[in-house]
């Protein structure tokens, strides 16, 4: 597996990869309250990354011990992410963040947010990504398929990436 910068690990976590794969055909989502814009406004705090694909599951927060140690863990899961009513997302970098500039500062890029269904797309400088949406109580995931060489073989592995978020 090809080593990332854990700063841009933690900013495309953050900002462009928060999913649920529903793997339901239907358009609810999951038997729980309809998702509105109101289900996600507040502040969050990452709880959860996972990878599923045919080849094995794997956990984020493992790499990321492995490439910068539990202080990355730390500071991603402490870090708050607010999705704000005007559609723009905030936040605060963790204490635990070891960066005196703004890379873990998951808005640096001017983010904004939308929901429509059980989709939200997540808006900044690098474009738009659309990703599944589950909301329920203080918990909200989201997921997307993605498709990366993961084990360096040539070949792009296909797999879900998995973000859960508690509220904060």
């Amino acid at each position: 597996m090809k080593t990332m910068n854990v700063s841009r690990l933690l900013a495309w976590a953050i900002v462009v990869a928060m999913p649920v794969w529903l793997g339901s055909c239907k358009k609810d989502n999951g038997g729980g309250n309809p998702i509105t814009p109101n289900s996600i406004e507040g502040s969050w705090k990452v709880s959860s990354m996972k990878g599923t694909s045919p080849k094995g599951n794997f956990d984020y927060f493992d790499l990321m011990k492995a490439i910068g140690g539990e202080d990355a863990v730390n500071c991603l899961t402490d870090t708050k992410i607010t999705f704000l009513g005007n559609s723009n997302i905030t936040g605060t970098p963790s204490p635990a963040c070891q960066s005196g500039s703004d890379e873990y500062n998951p808005a640096k890029d001017k983010a904004t947010w939308k929901v429509s269904g059980n989709k939200v797309s997540i808006t900044d400088s690098d474009g738009t990504e659309t990703y599944d949406l589950k909301s329920s109580g203080n918990t909200m995931t989201w997921s997307i398929q993605l498709k990366q060489d993961i084990d360096e073989d040539g070949v792009e592995d296909t797999f879900t990436q998995t973000i859960e978020f508690k509220r904060a």
